[in-house]
């Protein structure tokens, strides 16, 4: 059974989520920020990371992966779309963000890229299914393991993520978020920013995903 220890990071306070199996293997879903700080949990838990998934390639989600990576050799994972985010510093929005100086290039030899419908097998237990979810970013994705649903900024509770970023779509937003609400069975969710949730609650009380609730 998979054990999921949240981690909120930077000023953003964006959520890293660290993802560990019995064996203690481990997958970092959006390290934002705070490289040793990560590092330094990883070592308190005795995990041995494996990888690295992002939700999307805005600053806030990725700025610790390049000190992690040097640390430990790991890979990082995207969605194509998103991939040349990661290498630049405007586009990934550190510089629009006030963390231009902080920036910090990814060796792009170490980046995979995934794509929708992808089952990314760690361990026998640590395995995602991708789904492409655009609207935040034209590469933006959550994943799946059995309950668990990774949203990033696709789907915050009682809110969702931002749209009015380069890259950011409204009508592919709503179109990624009634696909989430339409998903079989109930999730908890660990979101991008904020308290994490689950997709019974936001059916019942998010208009954005259920948009009986309200016009939008």
């Amino acid at each position: 059974m998979l054990q999921v220890l949240t981690l909120p990071v930077g000023d953003l306070e964006a959520n890293c989520h660290i993802v560990y199996d019995d064996n203690k293997n481990a997958v970092l879903v959006d390290p934002g920020a705070e490289g040793q700080y990560i590092l330094s949990e990883l070592s308190r838990q005795e995990l041995k990371p494996l990888a690295i998934l992002l939700t999307h390639a805005h600053f806030d989600h990725f700025g610790a992966a390049s000190e992690i990576m040097e640390a430990t050799g790991i890979p990082l994972w995207v969605h194509p779309l998103d991939r040349d985010m990661v290498l630049s510093s405007e586009y990934s929005l550190a510089v629009q963000l006030g963390y231009g100086a902080q920036y910090r290039c990814p060796d792009a030899a170490g980046i995979r890229t995934f794509e929708e419908g992808d089952c990314l097998k760690f361990s026998d237990e640590l395995t995602f299914t991708v789904l492409h979810t655009p609207g935040h970013s034209p590469g933006g994705c959550c994943f799946r393991h059995e309950d668990l649903l990774f949203t990033g900024d696709t789907l915050f509770r009682d809110s969702v993520g931002r749209v009015d970023f380069k890259g950011g779509n409204i009508k592919d937003m709503r179109a990624s978020l009634a696909r989430l609400g339409k998903l079989e069975g109930d999730c908890t969710c660990y979101c991008g920013h904020y308290m994490n949730t689950t997709l019974s609650h936001e059916r019942q009380f998010n208009h954005y995903v259920n948009p009986s609730l309200k016009t939008w």
